[in-house]
């Protein structure tokens, strides 16, 4: 069949490097480049760095590992990568650094047993929250009403819980607390190597940076690329479907893949089913403002800042109100210790400006009570008037949801092609 993938995300990578061997495939993106989330920049002294996207827990990306396998992509240990919090008013905060030289920058600070205890405190009330959910007592609470019901979910526990999340969703804080309770535990309940002990030595990343499974799944399909090529509709028919293309051409396929944000799928289907419109018309997406550069002002020193350091700023109750997530990208493993770049997410400091080199927008699913409603069904659209959906959205809105939806999708068509 001549099978059009719309997206060049890992999903739309995924679902066209499966589609390859057995029919003739048109993956079309409309930006410069391939990889979605997994970003990969080249900064002017040469080092190359993921500003985005950067590391996977193995214990919730099965489908995702396995695929690396298969493209014979390495990966590498993070063993120094762990997450710090910084109050940016007080500046002071929560270090949980992995050397000596972070030791020693806390002082006597590091060995007090109330730090000691706010941390062992998260575990405890992940426990008791995730009891909460076995036994249905979340079902309907937002975020918020689930951290009234654990009294570990308070102080500086809190921060540690919101922030973290905050970097497994690419959410706000103020998003998040009208969340779903009990999508987020079901999250934490599949990834739990993220928020523990466990992240030491379960946690890997790209041994040459996400570029290198990018370019591997790009050159798998080498030739059925077409970059730079807007979509304005998809018109579909007994006879196959038609792509309209922005420049007014026109493209004829048996089937298509929408590897694309819902919203944008939705946009371009000419006349969606009424299925269609309530599944993906669910979904909302934020622009997430992503800047690299080399401003330490607003971190803690070196020694205390972590692969994730998260800046934040308390409210008048005094709880977290705020954060960005920041990446020290040194810690990335093709990059090298001299390095002194950071990525920063919905960065909430100011920044000089001749210390920025780069910076993109990137769109993320908010999970809220009407788009999780939606998961469970949103395989039924697959298939109908020879059109197919995969992405993150399918899941928990991380690599491991685009590519195990991606492999649903090809293995659908290649059943489709057999009958």
């Amino acid at each position: 069949m001549k099978i059009a993938v719309i997206g060049g995300g890992i999903a739309g990578l995924t679902a066209a490097y499966r589609l390859h061997p057995h029919h003739e495939v048109t993956l079309f993106e409309k930006s410069d480049r391939v990889g979605g989330n997994a970003f990969g920049y080249r900064t002017r002294d040469g080092v190359e760095v993921d500003i985005a996207v950067a590391a996977f827990g193995m214990a919730g990306y099965p489908n995702f590992y396995r695929l690396l396998d298969e493209l014979g992509v390495e990966t590498a240990m993070c063993p120094n990568s762990y997450m710090s919090f910084h109050d940016l008013d007080t500046n002071s905060g929560i270090y949980m650094p992995t050397t000596l030289a972070g030791f020693l920058a806390q002082g006597l600070s590091a060995l007090r047993p109330s730090k000691v205890w706010k941390l062992a405190r998260l575990p405890v009330g992940l426990a008791r929250a995730q009891h909460l959910r076995e036994q249905g007592l979340v079902d309907g609470k937002t975020l918020r009403e689930l951290l009234a019901m654990v009294p570990e979910f308070t102080g500086d526990t809190r921060t540690i819980l919101l922030c973290a999340l905050c970097l497994l969703s690419s959410m706000s804080i103020a998003e998040l607390l009208d969340a779903p309770a009990r999508f987020f535990l079901e999250k934490l309940a599949h990834h739990h190597d993220v928020i523990s002990p466990k992240a030491f030595y379960s946690v890997r990343a790209i041994k040459k940076g996400t570029q290198a499974y990018v370019q591997a799944l790009a050159e798998r399909i080498e030739g059925c690329v077409r970059l730079g090529t807007g979509i304005r509709s998809v018109l579909r028919a007994a006879g196959g479907v038609t792509l309209v293309l922005e420049t007014g051409e026109k493209l004829h396929f048996d089937r298509v893949v929408f590897a694309c944000p819902a919203d944008a799928a939705l946009r371009l289907l000419d006349a969606p089913t009424e299925d269609e419109r309530r599944l993906l018309g669910a979904w909302r997406y934020k622009d997430g403002r992503v800047v690299l550069h080399r401003d330490p002002a607003p971190f803690p020193p070196r020694a205390l800042v972590q692969a994730y350091t998260f800046l934040f700023r308390k409210g008048p109750d005094g709880e977290v109100a705020e954060t960005s997530v920041n990446g020290a990208l040194w810690y990335e493993p093709q990059a090298p210790d001299t390095c002194d770049y950071f990525s920063s997410q919905y960065p909430n400091f100011d920044l000089n400006p001749a210390l920025i080199e780069f910076e993109t927008v990137l769109r993320t699913p908010v999970f809220d009570f009407t788009s999780v409603a939606t998961t469970k069904r949103l395989p039924e659209l697959n298939g109908v008037q020879g059109t197919y959906f995969c992405g993150s959205y399918f899941g928990f809105g991380l690599h491991e949801d685009a590519v195990t939806s991606a492999l649903a999708v090809a293995k659908a068509l290649d059943a489709e092609k057999r009958a």
